[in-house]
């Protein structure tokens, strides 16, 4: 008892020290809490039939967070007995055992944990409320918001916290074991040697990333090209050395900075400038290999929050355009369109069907595009609930629903508005560009957009590709798909050809079912877009622990540099102002060269999939996002570490003038 009342005293005193170590573990048992109550919710798992790779992708990053948590947490450790070791060994002059020491430390860790894992616990059931809301709006599901608490998701919490927070009190006690706390009053901690690298060294180690940089992102673009397994080895190369690139970038970054404003003489004698360029050439030369793995860090962070939130926004914004029919068929060859009889006589026994057409796409030669006639597309247009189109014998229109060729269909039109089709020649304009969602990589098109022309131009045109919809009368089931798919393939089904044509050697059959579009299909992108958000929230967080702790540990040494800067005239404020500036230069530098990775990544995913996502600019959209949740996270980390940081060294500094 009277240990606990000391070690809760002790904590009281200390909670300037413990503060980020304690919202450290606070908000990572949070979001292990929120996580983990969204995958095991029954609300959540019920909504389709997949949804169980939610579960266990949140399963499997909950244990790599604790494993990673875990080595923060020992590292965390080891800061706090840092600090406490002048009292330590005060307590062993005092007469206390090792033994005791000992105890009484791990009391205070177990009651810091004890309630972090309970505010924890608080907040992520609450949070995991907002979660689900987000994942029902994603499938168009009635919501309200409602703490999600489940007994499984605190339990799992529990066991992974004790994992990850039992590690890091293991460790104390092998430290508090092994040393003398006598010794801890000497011991300083153990950074890297300070030293310059040589030019050559500098130079070697740049053409190396260059080289890796180059090589990762030559593997990244072909394995996008590439439609096999193998594409995944080309990927992994490529971020693998796109990430080696980073590290090495950090490892020489730092020094090159210094040394090119060491280089300026002029602006080091101005003002504080030559104090602060040392405060940061000793933080850099002390924990370079530190500064390199939380770039390294942080770009992983970027990247997987930016990849997780475009694919899931994308996903979502196309599922009205992947989906608008209930029920499709598409066949590129040119079938009759009595084959499709048999079809919807089978669909009309599992799913009362309302309406239905079957149509053409027709080759439009030259012009590597689609065509349908004027009466298919206003059929289409009405099972949609649009309004018909009228169109003259001399006109065309076309019907574009993906964002990307809407500029370059609308610049081809003011160089030259006409066509000729089967020999006639038809005009246009831009104000003839409908948008409406029709599907057109699949069922109204094949390439994104299509040109629509009279009926009679159209029946001169070759009928190569074969489609079919239905507008059911509850809409369908998922199950349909695979009842559709099972019948087609059964042998059952007759398909005929037109006279004079042939089936192509490789031609292909696609069914939709929008049932099962919208119950199954957006949960693999849920899946990445709530892992990617949850791994790169954690790791930012962590990160983030790492550079404050960092900073914090060189107050003591930081203290009596500014104690003689105080001496030489330099006041509170102007050594608040350099606080400032030194901890923004340890804090950006790691931000830098990963935002630019998020940069090229936005270019890149624009260029690779921007024509695959119907709604414009989300995907900067999403790289702005992304950076607004990092800043926030960032600065809040930051804030808290500078008022602890200006608070004890310029404190110390005012006191003893």
């Amino acid at each position: 008892m009277m240990y606990a009342k000391l070690a809760l005293r002790n904590v009281k005193r200390s909670a300037k020290d413990y503060a980020i170590y304690f919202a450290t573990l606070s908000l990572t048992a949070t979001l292990l809490c929120a996580f983990l109550s969204l995958g095991f919710s029954s609300d959540i798992i019920g909504m389709t039939e997949n949804m169980s790779m939610l579960t266990s992708g949140i399963l499997a990053l909950s244990v790599l967070v604790a494993l990673i948590a875990s080595f923060v947490i020992r590292y965390a450790v080891r800061f706090m007995l840092g600090q406490r070791k002048r009292e330590f060994a005060t307590y062993e002059i005092l007469g206390m055992e090792l033994r005791s020491i000992q105890r009484l430390f791990l009391i205070e860790n177990i009651l810091i944990g004890a309630g972090a894992f309970l505010i924890g616990i608080v907040l992520g059931s609450g949070l995991s409320g907002l979660l689900a809301i987000f994942v029902k709006s994603i499938f168009h599901t009635p919501h309200n918001y409602s703490v999600y608490f489940s007994l499984k998701a605190v339990l799992v919490t529990m066991l992974l916290f004790a994992l990850m927070y039992g590690s890091g009190l293991i460790q104390a006690a092998k430290i508090i074991r092994r040393k003398k706390i006598i010794e801890l009053l000497y011991d300083e901690k153990k950074n890297e040697k300070v030293k310059d690298k040589s030019i050559i060294r500098l130079v070697v180690s740049g053409v190396c990333t260059i080289l890796e940089i180059t090589a990762g992102v030559l593997l990244l673009v072909n394995g996008l090209k590439i439609q096999t397994n193998v594409a995944m080895l080309f990927l992994g190369g490529g971020a693998g050395l796109l990430l080696l690139a980073v590290y090495s970038i950090y490892r020489n970054l730092p020094f090159l900075l210094i040394g090119s404003v060491h280089r300026k003489k002029n602006y080091l004698l101005h003002g504080e400038r030559l104090f602060l360029m040392g405060q940061l050439k000793q933080r850099f030369n002390s924990v370079g290999k530190t500064l390199a793995v939380i770039a390294t860090l942080l770009t992983v962070s970027l990247l997987t929050m930016f990849a997780g939130l475009t694919m899931g926004a994308g996903y979502e914004a196309n599922m009205e355009a992947y989906y608008p029919y209930d029920f499709g068929v598409a066949v590129d060859a040119p079938l009759t369109k009595e084959s499709f009889d048999d079809v919807i006589s089978f669909v009309d026994t599992q799913s009362t069907v309302e309406d239905s057409l079957t149509y053409y796409l027709y080759s439009a030669g030259t012009y590597g595009v689609e065509a349908l006639s004027i009466s298919d597309y206003n059929h289409l247009r009405y099972i949609l609930g649009l309004e018909p189109k009228t169109l003259r014998q001399d006109r065309f229109l076309i019907h574009c629903d993906t964002w990307i060729y809407m500029e370059p269909i609308k610049s081809a039109l003011s160089e030259s508005a006409t066509i000729e089709l089967a020999g006639y020649k038809l005009q246009s304009s831009s104000e003839e560009i409908f948008t409406e969602p029709m599907e057109q990589y699949q069922m109204a098109g094949t390439k994104g957009y299509v040109i629509v022309v009279p009926d009679e131009v159209a029946s001169q045109l070759p009928a190569e590709k074969i489609r079919l919809v239905c507008k059911l009368k509850d809409g369908g089931t998922p199950a349909l798909k695979n009842d559709a798919r099972t019948n087609l393939n059964s042998g059952k089904w007759k398909p005929t050809v037109q006279p004079g044509m042939e089936i192509p050697e490789h031609a292909t059959l696609g069914i939709t079912v929008k049932a099962w579009g919208i119950a199954n299909s957006l949960t693999g992108y849920t899946t990445i877009s709530f892992c990617g958000l949850y791994l790169s929230i954690v790791f930012i967080i962590l990160s983030c622990t790492i550079l404050a702790f960092e900073q914090l540990s060189r107050m003591e040494t930081n203290r009596k540099h500014f104690q003689v800067i105080y001496r030489l005239g330099v006041d509170r404020q102007q050594q608040k102002r350099l606080i400032v500036q030194e901890l923004s230069g340890f804090f950006v530098l790691p931000l830098i060269v990963p935002s630019i990775f998020l940069l090229f990544a936005t270019i890149g995913f624009h260029k690779f999939f921007g024509e695959a996502i119907l709604q414009a600019n989300l995907i900067p959209l999403n790289a702005g996002i992304t950076l607004l949740i990092f800043l926030v996270v960032y600065s809040v980390y930051f804030c808290a570490t500078y008022f602890i940081y200006s608070r004890t060294v310029t404190a110390e500094s005012h006191n003893s003038h």
